[in-house]
């Protein structure tokens, strides 16, 4: 409760924008940039001083609030009357520090297991079709994206539609999200389900199947009243050139409104979530990390998972053009250029230093 009471320079709400808007260059230029070449600027060990005094969710509660915002004030782009969600999970190596130990777990790699790393398993909730990155998690690589997927369900809403691979799918989370109200459309695995074995046997490509509930989730019954003990899946079968079969498993049963063609192709849109890991790793670089401790890796990807909603925000309204060739067969819409806007939304940050009284009262207001 006595952190940032001093009159210093990194004070709570510019230690904020300071790492937002930081870059991978050198720490001393980033200072230099940010407070301007002087040689009252502050050390990179005032930095590190500071960042011991800032716990990272921070930067989780500020993405919430303009997820929030935008939700409350945009246009937002839905498929049929759904906000379209996924989840997905990924992994990141970690800095050698002892500190890592606390939370994130040290594995062995190589042909021998002999070149050892820490690593963690990283999730993000991401809406594909607004590009915002509803929530995060960052833990310990020995921990499985399924239960970093039900630290997600919080941000789940009703009427939401949720579209996730193969590996995700049980009967678990199919009632869990029945029970908010929300929608799903899952990619399934043949060999773990029996009514998805008889299914892809079967000559029919779209048949609906009822689930019953295990008793040990029977606790979902007095989280959600309204929910019961069966439930109606409708599974989907498409066949590629290969012969291959994929199967699909979703809770929209309305095969008027929903056709199976639509569906397979909504669970296309899946692959944005991939672009937000792309970003983050390639154009963000978020295993260049400015700290080795914990809690600054922490810090470093929660800020940059900030970065992804807050640039993918900015660029919401920006129209894209058509550019027109010698024959219409060259005309192509141009998209923007991700690299160049996530360093044009840094550089608005730096922007706003001059108003981090007001952000200040922001924080103050909305972040508890």
């Amino acid at each position: 409760m006595k952190d940032f009471l001093r009159d210093r320079f990194f004070s709570f709400e510019v230690l904020v924008l300071f790492i937002l808007s930081k870059s991978n260059k050198g720490l001393n230029i980033c200072l230099e940039e940010f407070f301007g070449e002087s040689f009252l600027s502050p050390t990179k060990s005032a930095f590190t001083q500071a960042r011991k005094k800032l716990c990272y969710t921070v930067f989780k509660k500020l993405n919430s609030l303009i997820c929030s915002l935008f939700y409350e004030h945009a246009k937002f782009k839905k498929w049929k009357g759904h906000r379209v969600l996924s989840v997905d999970g990924s992994t990141l190596e970690l800095p050698d520090h002892p500190s890592m130990s606390e939370k994130f777990s040290y594995h062995g790699f190589g042909p021998n297991a002999d070149a050892g790393h820490y690593m963690s398993r990283i999730s993000y909730l991401y809406d594909v079709y607004n590009g915002l990155v509803l929530d995060a998690g960052m833990e310990s690589y020995t921990t499985s994206e399924a239960t970093l997927c039900h630290a997600h369900l919080g941000h789940i809403k009703e009427g939401d539609l949720l579209v996730c691979d193969r590996y995700y799918a049980s009967l678990r989370l199919f009632f869990e999200l029945k029970g908010k109200g929300a929608d799903f459309l899952f990619r399934m695995k043949d060999n773990w389900w029996n009514c998805v074995e008889d299914f892809s046997l079967s000559s029919s490509t779209d048949a609906e199947y009822t689930l019953i509930l295990p008793p040990k989730y029977g606790w979902l019954l007095e989280k959600y009243p309204s929910l019961s003990q069966t439930m109606t899946v409708r599974l989907i079968k498409k066949k590629n050139k290969k012969g291959k079969i994929s199967i699909y498993a979703t809770s929209l049963l309305d095969r008027k409104k929903y056709t199976a063609s639509s569906l397979i192709n909504l669970y296309k849109q899946r692959w944005g979530i991939e672009e937000a890991y792309k970003l983050i790793k390639s154009r963000l670089e978020v295993s260049d990390f400015s700290g080795k401790t914990a809690w600054a890796v922490q810090q470093d990807f929660y800020a940059k998972t900030l970065i992804i909603s807050l640039c993918n925000i900015l660029c919401y309204d920006v129209e894209p053009k058509t550019k027109t060739g010698r024959t219409s067969k060259s005309a192509r819409t141009l998209i923007i250029n991700k690299t160049y806007a996530l360093s044009k939304t840094k550089s608005l940050i730096l922007k706003i230093t001059d108003l981090s009284g007001e952000l200040e009262e922001i924080i103050q207001k909305y972040v508890p």
